[in-house]
């Protein structure tokens, strides 16, 4: 578990594109190269942020080859894994391993979305995906990003069943993150807390998280990395100081209204930094308007990234 970096910083990745909105996969490879200079301990491919539900599968398997490459042996490549059927799951799970993933983060497939949902669907689902060999860190995803929530009961049989080590909440909802965080409280297996509420990163450090996956560490690692190292040592006024006044304000720009453009917004920053070449993303998803693109990157100015 050490090696794939759970108690640290793993930064969720854009895939940027071409104008044509192919993917330019010189730009990733330079990304990934400047990632070495932000002391992550990980990275996370084919999530969200990489806008993982409009790549082809070659695409996946390409971003994990060249995330490997160029990372090395020190740094984690965790890959999204989605799939629309445990079959399939199953067939793209195996793809990513032979591409070299360290591991998989599973996201909720449609089969899940709505109340109840039985918990033998989803712990079959992921016994299945286990036995491909790879270790697994479970998604808790807000709906609002098409996922779906895992509760609090189904949280701490998967982790004693030895089924997955982590467990990245993105509920963006602080009650259900707590609710996370007892469930694997109550657990017998040690299984780590992720933060993945980019909207109240720095309240999920107080409220437990173990470690961190976020897609705002894509471009802000090492201030990620600074409060979370505060909060853990018992610097709280110097971490609140530092969230209300660089941290937050970033936060609200970039996981802002509405919440779908985050993966532009991400873009536009690395393109203002110079390490990727435009902020393309693939349709439906639409280009950032000016204006959004202006906040985000005033938000950014304001926390001493640009």
């Amino acid at each position: 578990m050490t090696a794939l970096g759970l108690r640290g910083l793993n930064a969720a990745i854009p895939l940027p594109m071409h104008a044509d909105q192919t993917a330019d996969f010189d730009s990733f490879a330079a990304l990934c190269q400047w990632l070495t200079t932000q002391n992550v301990d990980a990275v996370t491919v084919n999530a969200d942020t990489a806008e993982g539900a409009h790549l082809t599968m070659t695409e996946r398997t390409r971003m994990v080859e060249i995330a490997k490459q160029v990372l090395g042996p020190d740094v984690a490549v965790v890959s999204g894994l989605m799939g629309t059927s445990t079959t399939a799951a199953v067939e793209t799970a195996q793809t990513l391993k032979s591409a070299g993933a360290d591991a998989l983060l599973v996201f909720p497939i449609p089969a899940f979305a709505g109340q109840p949902l039985p918990d033998a669907m989803v712990t079959t689902y992921y016994q299945r995906v286990r036995e491909v060999g790879l270790p697994l860190i479970a998604f808790s995803l807000t709906p609002d990003l098409g996922g779906a929530l895992l509760r609090g009961p189904l949280v701490t049989r998967l982790a004693d069943d030895d089924v997955i080590v982590a467990i990245k909440d993105a509920s963006f909802d602080p009650l259900q993150f707590i609710e996370t965080r007892d469930a694997l409280r109550a657990s017998t297996r040690d299984v780590v807390l992720l933060s993945g509420c980019d909207n109240f990163i720095y309240e999920s450090f107080v409220l437990g998280a173990q470690g961190i996956l976020l897609g705002y560490a894509s471009i802000a690692a090492p201030l990620t990395r600074k409060v979370f190292d505060l909060v853990k040592f018992g610097k709280i006024d110097e971490a609140e100081e530092i969230n209300r006044e660089k941290m937050q304000p970033l936060a609200e720009a970039m996981f802002g209204k509405p919440l779908r453009n985050s993966r532009a917004r991400i873009k536009a920053v690395l393109v203002e930094k110079g390490i990727i070449a435009t902020d393309t993303v693939r349709e439906p998803l639409l280009p950032l308007p000016p204006d959004d693109r202006e906040l985000m990157l005033a938000a950014t100015r304001n926390a001493g990234i640009l």
